[in-house]
């Protein structure tokens, strides 16, 4: 014992063992050594007092943490409180037989934390209930001047516990948030196939506990090409960030998807395709089209396919695109005499690629000569012989504005008539 009255631990243990001692006998939180220091009194004192220690901490979790306070009264004043008495009872017991509590013990408050996740609470909030429940327990079992158990028996068993306790919970509640989010993300794919096919979805919307918007934007989605199996990790950013938008409706095939988005304010489908780029680190490509009631999103699906092929075709950035965006083009590419007119243009050019891909990459380059060979990787010279030879057999100036113009809309329609067929 200090003279100046501060215990040392190691010499208040009455073997003779070092403090914190091993697992043998007399040693650390859990020996029997533990027990026999702890258990004189401290269930007989502490038990009675559980519903009034669970009840602080209880008053206090939803004072303090806004997701308990969402929580019906049923789980507030009847599981919540259930398991925090419970839990604090199996560690004083625990504690007063020296020993560590056993997985039959557990299963019930680990069951309880991962019943948590369907109900929305983080998991932060979940584990905060023990160390506030530990706290309390410290708080009144060390209190006055003849405390009912020695402290540092008290303590020790505390962080046993709580270190046994917590990452069972936390494994239980992650593994049913992962359950959570693979059945809502098959909800959303099969309730999207079932809205794409043009089929009725309402009765298999109430099945799943899911509501449907009158009205959604259906976008097409296009995931940026990355080298070697960075694809993949794109696909789980992409789908991690709409298990957080759980009223879009999603379903992916190879590299690409499509979204049912629901009408909402200006910019929220562009908010939205802002934030999957971000989790995917690259830009995606995607084109979107109102569907007016939940009959005409086939309609709308398939505008937004030809969009987005149209984008794709003509070079376009990844970006969002709407037909507003594409007018021009999109019309061009109606199959009908107009088309196949213009397509005819670069009938000449068919057995010479090169001069394609140079005219495909002058009009991509905005008509600058130099852009446009550092594209093609060849001199500039080079790139002017291309033109003139592209002028002699179609008959059309890339260097013209008329010209210009007129080779453009014979690009589009060409590479539509190729893509489509007559």
């Amino acid at each position: 014992m200090d003279d100046a009255g501060g215990a040392a631990k190691p010499d208040a243990v009455p073997d003779g063992s070092a403090a914190g001692g091993g697992a043998g006998p007399g040693g650390g939180a859990g020996g029997p050594g533990a027990a026999e220091r702890a258990a004189p009194g401290l269930v007989a004192a502490l038990l009675p007092r559980i519903p009034e220690m669970a009840a602080e901490a209880v008053s206090r979790l939803t004072a303090d943490i806004p997701a308990y306070r969402l929580l019906p009264d049923s789980v507030l004043g009847g599981d919540l409180l259930a398991n925090t008495e419970a839990v604090l009872k199996l560690f004083f017991t625990t504690v007063a037989e020296g020993r560590p509590p056993t997985e039959a013990e557990l299963a019930a408050p680990v069951a309880w934390g991962a019943e948590r996740a369907r109900d929305g609470v983080p998991l932060e909030a979940v584990l905060r209930v023990y160390p506030l429940g530990a706290s309390r327990a410290w708080e009144l079992a060390a209190a006055g001047p003849d405390p009912a158990v020695d402290p540092y028996d008290l303590v020790t068993g505390l962080l046993a516990f709580l270190g046994e306790v917590m990452p069972k919970v936390a494994e239980a509640y992650l593994r049913e948030q992962a359950d959570l989010d693979w059945e809502q993300r098959e909800h959303g794919r099969n309730l999207a196939g079932v809205l794409l096919a043009g089929r009725p979805a309402r009765r298999a919307a109430e099945r799943y506990g899911r509501t449907l918007a009158e009205r959604y934007e259906v976008v097409v989605l296009r995931l940026p090409e990355a080298p070697g199996g960075a694809t993949n990790r794109i696909l789980r950013a992409v789908r991690s960030e709409l298990d957080g938008n759980p009223e879009v409706l999603a379903t992916f095939k190879g590299e690409g998807g499509v979204l049912l988005v629901p009408c909402g304010p200006d910019g929220t489908t562009r908010r939205l395709l802002a934030r999957l780029d971000a989790a995917a680190a690259l830009r995606c490509t995607a084109a979107a089209a109102v569907a007016e009631d939940h009959g005409s999103i086939p309609q709308a699906q398939a505008e937004a396919s030809e969009v987005l092929s149209l984008a794709e075709d003509t070079g376009r950035p990844p970006g969002l695109y709407r037909l507003a965006d594409l007018a021009v083009e999109y019309q061009l590419v109606r199959p009908g005499p107009a088309r196949d007119a213009l397509a005819r243009v670069l009938a000449p050019l068919d057995d010479q690629p090169h001069l394609i891909a140079t005219l495909r990459e002058f009009i991509a380059a905005g008509y600058r000569r130099a852009e446009a060979a550092t594209a093609l990787t060849v001199h500039r010279n080079t790139l002017t012989y291309r033109l003139g030879r592209i002028r002699l057999l179609t008959g059309h100036d890339a260097t013209d504005p008329t010209g210009a113009r007129h080779l453009a809309a014979s690009l589009t329609a060409y590479d539509a008539a190729r893509r489509t067929g007559p």
